[in-house]
């Protein structure tokens, strides 16, 4: 009888809910490797979702497990390389259904970790190959780096469900007032320069990015959360026909966006180009260049230099206008301007191409230091102008290295991780932000990674700059997102500021940005093109309410909303104490019925 007895019913919908979620995992990891380029890997797993609700509707498995993998595939639809970015305004639905149909804190981590690995995992999914390339590892080593990276960002839902129910339940407070507050909080906190952040599913629409200028990224999303909040808010008092409890959540969510939608026209008709006003004319060039050239190998060096040269005569020729600056991309070619003897092959050719067009270069560069503790010679990675007389006239050292790529986090503590990573590069990291000073005014020369913090671009601005120079290089990435989400990011920068953007990229894609974040037709580049490109940039001096101040809405306002709300649910909601501090929400709502 023992072995025959069946087991209860809600044991074997678990341990389905379980075999179900190693399943879809291990499915979502196999697209990750399978897919190639730019194909969105959500294509494939939209029809898993839809077998999944019919299991959940069957009553086989857990209802939550098909609303948090639609969360995944929503946020896969918009991420900026698929660009289905209105879904945006309904991501946050299904987490609101989670958190009514889940009451255990610890369950809702779960929950909200797995749905934050798979949503990362799938946005980020290039940077699995990328280590593969770069460090030259297999696919089974790059693997482990690749899910701490995930789990780091996806760690953003573990941390938002639960707390979101705890105030839930200790403050009895309706979900449209916690989830905007707890969501884009706990965004901003994210030890990461690549959250899950959901304005930036609009940086190919920046119409809806224009308030950037005033409340950055997270506030954005801010702005996208409430319309949810709201719209869920209205869809429950819809169902249950509370009247008064419909019009508070659309007239909420109205509100909203003629906010957001009103300021993105008026942003759109004050920030235009003006062709009457000073400009600077840029030519760059997108060589495509070989990722590793040893120095030895002269030959080779001859052969990038002289690509070099022909790109650099087809832009300035092509163009109709004179060219005030060339940018020659990260990784155009290994060379030090101010240590000529370093791969002559470069500087000759660059030196040779200004007399013969008298046109001032932008390069990304080395820049060589001896270690006065050690002896040893180290070097910065460097932007350097470059006067037609063939002499470097300023230059910047790059300040944030990216980890593991450019320098070893850790080296001196845990030396064992040279020997793992040779591949890693010993770059020294320069001290201040230095502006240069060039055509039309000074330049912020970020380089690569640089672009993706905000604060360190608004410093730059901060200095007079009045507009923006990119210099990178992505071909580590291929032609799959990256590439796409890297310029987005820029995007992102010029709206913040009000600075154009001169993007200059190896393998693409490099690009003209306006200061309302709008790349016109014929402005951008294509990944892994061989090619030239020239624009006009005007430049700009008033510096945006979110240059001066940066993110006020969310250390200053928000956070200490949110840490008061959970310091009072804690305390005065703990069982056995009293509920005399309490006034919840349902009591407000039906005063407010009465009077109306």
């Amino acid at each position: 009888m023992l072995f025959t007895e069946k087991k209860p019913e809600g044991l074997q919908k678990k341990d389905r809910t379980i075999i179900t979620v190693i399943l879809v995992t291990t499915y979502h990891f196999l697209l990750i490797i399978l897919t190639r380029d730019k194909m969105s890997i959500v294509w494939f797993e939209l029809p898993v979702l839809g077998i999944m609700a019919g299991l959940a509707y069957g009553r086989r498995i857990n209802p939550v497990l098909p609303l948090c993998y639609s969360t995944v595939c929503m946020y896969l639809l918009w991420e900026p390389a698929v660009g289905f970015n209105y879904i945006t305004w309904f991501v946050i639905l299904p987490l609101f259904f989670v958190l009514e149909r889940e009451k255990r804190l610890g369950a809702l981590a779960g929950w909200g970790a797995w749905t934050g690995i798979l949503a990362s995992s799938g946005i980020y999914g290039w940077l699995w190959r990328a280590l593969t390339v770069f460090f030259e590892f297999n696919m089974g080593v790059a693997l482990f780096p690749f899910l701490i990276f995930s789990f780091l960002i996806g760690m953003q839902h573990a941390i938002f469900l639960p707390l979101a129910r705890f105030l839930r339940d200790r403050l009895d407070w309706p979900l449209v007032l916690i989830v905007p507050l707890l969501y884009t909080v706990v965004e901003y906190w994210m030890p990461s320069p690549m959250p899950i952040a959901l304005s930036l599913s609009f940086v190919y629409n920046p119409f809806f990015l224009q308030p950037l200028d005033i409340i950055g990224v997270h506030g954005v999303s801010f702005l996208i959360v409430i319309v949810s909040s709201s719209l869920y808010f209205a869809y429950k008092a819809l169902r249950e026909g509370n009247k008064c409890h419909l019009s508070i959540g659309m007239s909420i969510a109205i509100i909203t966006l003629v906010f957001h939608i009103g300021y993105g026209i008026w942003c759109f008709s004050h920030y235009h180009n003006d062709p009457g006003s000073p400009c600077v004319n840029i030519a760059m060039i997108q060589p495509v260049a070989p990722l590793k050239v040893q120095n030895t190998d002269i030959k080779l060096q001859e052969e990038v230099a002289s690509e070099l040269r022909s790109l650099s005569l087809e832009a300035v020729k092509k163009a109709s206008m004179r060219i005030d600056l060339l940018l020659w991309p990260e990784g155009a070619g290994s060379f030090a301007s101010r240590t000529p003897e370093f791969n002559p092959a470069y500087m000759r050719v660059a030196c040779d191409f200004q007399k013969a067009t008298s046109t001032t270069l932008l390069v990304q560069d080395i820049e060589f230091t001896r270690i006065s503790e050690t002896g040893k010679i180290r070097y910065y990675s460097t932007t350097s102008l470059i006067q037609p007389v063939g002499r470097p006239i300023a230059g910047y050292r790059k300040n944030i290295l990216m980890p593991f790529g450019e320098y070893l986090p850790m080296e001196k503590q845990f030396p064992f991780l040279r020997r793992w990573l040779p591949q890693a590069r010993s770059v020294l990291p320069g001290e201040t932000a230095v502006s240069l000073q060039g055509p039309g005014g000074r330049i912020a020369p970020l380089i690569c990674y640089e672009v993706l913090f905000s604060d360190y671009v608004r410093k730059f601005v901060s200095q007079g700059c009045s507009y923006i120079v990119n210099l990178t290089n992505d071909r580590w990435y291929g032609t799959r997102q990256q590439p796409i989400h890297h310029l987005g990011i820029t995007i992102v920068r010029a709206i913040e500021n009000r600075r154009p953007v001169a993007r200059s990229t190896n393998s693409g894609i490099s690009a003209f940005i306006d200061a309302r974040g709008v790349i016109a037709p014929g402005d951008q580049t294509r990944a892994m093109e061989k090619t030239t490109l020239c624009g006009q940039m005007f430049p700009r001096r008033e510096l945006t309410f979110y240059t001066r101040h940066g993110d006020i809405l969310h250390p200053w306002i928000l956070t200490p909303f949110a840490l008061i709300f959970i310091g009072y649910g804690y305390i005065f909601r703990r069982p056995g104490r009293t509920n005399s501090h309490q006034v919840p929400f349902s009591r407000i709502s039906k005063r407010i019925q009465k009077r109306i």
